[in-house]
């Protein structure tokens, strides 16, 4: 029996079908906006003149293709990378085709991928097969060209040639320019990060393996490489911009610390050194004028937060008028290039999906320009809280609690929602998936275990190797955390969660046989040796140092262990997913069956590792709410 309050529960289609408006964006010059528009399946790209907050134009795409992302080429012109439907799958992919078209046009070209090339359906006369292969490629933006409108950097990993180019790109033609070439066979766009530099016409580049990284400076005269060993760098280095002082490079890295700093590189000493880093935590954005000068860094902790750097910078002092008026709120501040005067202002929280505002500095107001789930009751929507506890081992772990509306002033039924990766985190933030099982009636519980991204290297770290135990025991003494402040019942908790997630679900419910009264495990690994056997060797070093060696990895594998299994488990996987295969959900399968274990299996076709159809996410959360009937009910 579903509880009374399910009269009156969120619309389960509304949760996760495609957001209304996504991907807001303001031109250079601050005069029209863009954002994409779900128009019954279809995405829509909508030009917005800023004066008069009217429509002037709509750009989509017929049959199998459709607007991807995009970006503002100039003030006239925007650059949309077509997504295109993968041969017998749900989901769309990018192909490296770039389509050029100016705003008030009904027509543009193709600038990039083959099609670029085709007039009346055929390659155009003169087309050399080397001009052909360079289109067969994964193309990404590494310049705008600020100071001039008519091109753009790109660098692309290409599908028939070993190593990486730079190009120089005509946005109205397609004309291309070769610039420079990585002939280092293992450079890809994953390994290979590119800047170009248009102020100082600098050409870098930042190239990382299982242990090493190499920062180097092209060298247009001579057509060659400077390379440079950055003496204390991690793989996690990123290129930012080129510092005031015109010498050193703005880089994110641990540059010698626990967290994720912003750092500068100098490439004479070859040395990193702190800029600005915020104890604890990793930052996560750096926050430049027009003239590349910082004023503040975000970061999240266990709330979105900021730190200004210069409380005097004119952007700075806006930022802090905008976190004062809208406290509680997760805030993104996008300025116009041209003057900075208007802002294009993200909001968001707990228990609000994603709204956009404008704001116009010269007369100091704000107009609405966008809601990304506009169908949503937000009072219907439950606040997500932070909590704190200390493992067994007195490791201090940070987790959330998001509470459904209680008809009894006793503990309630819990959900355990694990999050992926594992090396990633849960944040603070308006979550379909949560707020589904919050409104059905179930506390949702969701724990930051060591391992969890964010929270500095030494936390990260601690999980390597430890998956299958002291991962699974965080999450385990989160909940008795919980259940000892009454705020969940212990005899009503079920356990659910993809990739990493569902992986947990299975060991958590093996090492605690008799503490879930149901299991969901979506998109999961089940055995690890055939998790690194899948992989490319270079991968495969870097998970090893993750999950552990051949022993280890048997050790935490759950298909060895379901004879210790009591849940009963529904298990879902999509037979395209190409993160965790098929067969990882199979050899579970195989184990479920031999030890006559009680399971549900669904099997989404051609769906990949996160449901891409709303039509098979809606179907799979229903599922589950089902699943949750059945084995937890609200009403015992």
């Amino acid at each position: 029996m579903e509880n009374k309050l399910a009269v009156k529960n969120l619309n389960i289609n509304t949760l996760f079908e495609e957001d209304d408006y996504r991907d807001v964006s303001l031109s250079p010059d601050g005069k029209h906006l863009a954002l994409i528009q779900d128009q019954k399946g279809t995405p829509v790209l909508i030009i917005v003149a800023v004066d008069t907050m009217k429509a002037i134009n709509q750009i989509s795409f017929a049959n199998n293709d459709s607007v991807g992302q995009y970006r503002w080429a100039n003030n006239e012109r925007l650059l949309v990378f077509l997504a295109s439907k993968k041969r017998n799958q749900e989901r769309k992919g990018y192909y490296g085709e770039i389509y050029s078209i100016n705003i008030d046009e009904d027509e543009g070209n193709f600038i990039f991928g083959v099609r670029s090339l085709v007039r009346r359906g055929k390659i155009k006369k003169g087309t050399k097969d080397h001009d052909y292969e360079k289109h067969l490629a994964h193309p990404k933006i590494i310049s705008m060209l600020k100071d001039d409108p008519e091109h753009i950097i790109i660098s692309t990993s290409q599908y028939n040639d070993k190593g990486m180019w730079v190009f120089k790109l005509n946005i109205y033609e397609g004309q291309i320019e070769t610039l420079a070439k990585i002939d280092d066979s293992k450079a890809n766009h994953r390994t290979t990060q590119l800047d170009y530099f248009d102020a100082r016409q600098e050409l870098w580049l930042s190239s990382k393996t299982q242990d090493d990284i190499t920062i180097a400076r092209y060298n247009f005269d001579d057509g060659s490489w400077l390379y440079y060993k950055p003496k204390n760098a991690s793989t996690s280095l990123s290129i930012i911009s080129i510092y005031k002082d015109q010498k050193q490079l703005v880089v994110s890295d641990y540059c010698g610390n626990d967290t994720i700093a912003i750092c500068l590189f100098d490439p004479k000493t070859e040395q990193l050194s702190t800029l600005y880093k915020v104890d604890g935590y990793d930052t996560n954005w750096l926050y430049l004028d027009n003239q590349d000068s910082a004023f503040a860094v975000s970061y999240f902790d266990e709330y979105p937060q900021f730190k200004i750097l210069d409380k005097k910078h004119p952007l700075a002092e806006k930022l802090s008028d905008f976190l004062g008026q809208f406290v509680g709120y997760h805030i993104n501040v996008s300025w116009d290039q041209t003057l900075e005067t208007k802002a294009l202002i993200s909001l968001s929280s707990d228990i609000q999906p994603t709204l956009w505002y404008l704001f116009d500095r010269e007369t100091n107001k704000l107009s609405y320009v966008a809601h990304s789930k506009k169908g949503i009751d937000t009072k219907q929507l439950h606040p997500q809280y932070s909590f704190k506890f200390n493992a067994r081992d007195n490791t201090p772990i940070q987790g959330y609690i998001t509470l459904p509306t209680k008809t009894t002033t006793g503990a309630v039924p819990a959900v355990v929602l694990v999050h992926g990766g594992p090396h990633a985190r849960d944040y603070w933030g308006f979550n379909p998936e949560v707020q589904l099982l919050a409104s059905r009636g179930y506390a949702v519980v969701q724990v930051n275990y060591r391992g969890s991204k964010g929270l500095g290297w030494k936390f990260e770290a601690a999980g390597f190797g430890q998956w299958g135990e002291k991962i699974q025991y965080d999450i385990l003494d989160g909940i008795n955390y919980l259940v000892d402040k009454q705020y969940i019942d212990k005899s009503r908790l079920c356990i659910m969660g993809a990739s990493f997630g569902g992986y947990s679900a299975i060991q958590s419910s093996i090492i605690t046989p008799d503490l879930f009264k149901c299991t969901i495990a979506r998109s999961g690994v089940y055995d690890l040796p055939l998790l690194v056997e899948h992989e490319e060797p270079e991968l495969a070093k870097i998970l090893i140092k993750r999950v552990g060696l051949e022993n280890i990895q048997k050790d935490h594998s759950p298909i060895h262990k379901i004879n210790l299994l009591k849940t009963p488990v529904l298990l879902v996987h999509g037979t395209k997913d190409d993160r965790t295969p098929l067969e990882q959900a199979e050899v579970l399968l195989k184990q479920l069956k031999k030890h006559n274990k009680s399971y549900e299996w669904f099997e989404i076709e051609n769906e990949g590792h996160n449901f891409y159809k709303a039509e098979n996410r809606i179907i799979y959360y229903e599922k589950v709410l089902q699943f949750l009937n059945k084995h937890n009910p609200l009403t015992l």
